[in-house]
């Protein structure tokens, strides 16, 4: 279990990160904007499936790696900070904005939740991300999976909180979502993306 000082720089990353509109929030609020509040629920839930599968994917094959090559955890944990540091430059200079569709054609709740899953599993950024950002705040001395596993949770639970928030935003106040909105969520998650990136990584070397 990841130590209370590790939890709560991990559980604001979370947040900030899980608050930058990437393809599944874009998707969401498409999905609130054409068919309402619950549509977008159901899209969640089947996203939330889908962080799951990846999550259980990422615990696996970390505890594999680190369980044949001990080295091999320091070099996944630098990688994946340098990834994070590039991640966080592009949330800078980037101009990201919402898909807003509006068409309509309600298709049924098992639909939207098949949709959810395979928008997590058809965005490679996707595992990369979970990849690189999960390991950072894993503990060495302890089994790699079952952390990866609490910290996943974690995450997905953000991801639904903030998401929640972008389809109520969409489906009842739908004037509220705009890109300048958007690139200053951008701005500021890059900033905390990188600086966390860098502590990170001069906690490793200490």
């Amino acid at each position: 279990m990841p130590s209370f000082s590790t939890l709560v720089p991990f559980i604001i990353a979370c947040y900030v990160v899980c608050a930058v509109p990437g393809i599944s929030v874009s998707a969401m609020v498409s999905t609130a904007l054409a068919r309402g509040f619950w549509a977008g629920i159901w899209q969640e839930m089947g996203a939330q499936l889908g962080r799951l599968s990846v999550v259980i994917l990422v615990a696996v094959a970390l505890e594999a790696i680190t369980a044949l090559v001990s080295a091999a955890f320091d070099v996944i944990k630098y990688a994946g900070a340098a990834y994070l540091v590039y991640l966080g430059f592009k949330y800078l200079i980037g101009h990201n904005t919402l898909a807003m569709d509006r068409t309509a054609a309600p298709p049924s709740p098992l639909r939207q939740v098949v949709s959810g899953f395979f928008v997590v599993w058809t965005n490679p950024k996707a595992l990369i991300f979970l990849g690189a950002f999960l390991p950072q705040f894993v503990d060495p001395r302890y089994p790699a999976w079952p952390q990866v596993i609490v910290l996943g949770l974690i995450e997905m639970f953000a991801a639904l909180c903030t998401d929640g928030a972008y389809i109520a935003l969409a489906s009842f106040a739908r004037g509220a979502i705009t890109g300048e909105r958007i690139t200053w969520v951008n701005r500021v998650a890059g900033v905390i993306l990188i600086g966390a990136a860098v502590w990170l990584a001069l906690q490793h070397k200490a």
